[in-house]
């Protein structure tokens, strides 16, 4: 059996759920996303890391919600973000809160270039690479690396 491409050392993925997070889009693979939720009941976890936004009760368990544009450090984001894609990391759920999620894509492999050195200040060792659609550049972004397993962990003691 053929290996898929590789890129960063991971398997390309064809089909990814787009975010806004300001002005730009980024992107995940949609075989890491649990679901989609609307944020509601956030209980805030005092003391605890500037991007970590607390935890929320999605249908009687507890998870992690994490505002990823403070996590990143990009700026000038909407306050008011209502939704949070909910991703399985290590087997442990953590909801990264976005601006807006619109759609899932399909970028073959020949739809996405190696990852340029940096973006928006977001270092080169988050992206995995950028897709292009309809005359558009979507960062694709490594989740696993942007929020650490220790962190997770960390996160969990807070609680």
């Amino acid at each position: 059996m053929a290996k898929e491409p590789t890129t960063n050392n991971h398997f390309i993925h064809e089909q990814y759920i787009i975010f806004n997070l300001g002005d730009e889009e980024y992107a995940i693979p949609i075989t890491i996303v649990e679901e989609i939720v609307k944020i509601t009941n956030l209980i805030r976890v005092p003391q605890s890391k500037s991007y970590f936004a607390g935890i929320m009760d999605i249908r009687g368990k507890v998870v992690r919600m994490i505002d990823l544009a403070k996590r990143l450090n990009i700026k000038n984001v909407n306050e008011t973000a209502d939704r949070a894609i909910v991703i399985n990391i290590e087997g442990k759920s953590v909801g990264v809160i976005v601006d807006k999620v619109s759609h899932v894509v399909h970028f073959p492999a020949n739809q996405v270039d190696p990852p340029p050195p940096s973006v928006k200040g977001i270092s080169s060792r988050y992206i995995t690479g950028v897709g292009k659609k309809e005359n558009r550049f979507i960062i694709l972004i490594d989740i696993e690396k942007i929020l650490t397993v220790e962190e997770i962990a960390e996160m969990a003691t807070a609680i």
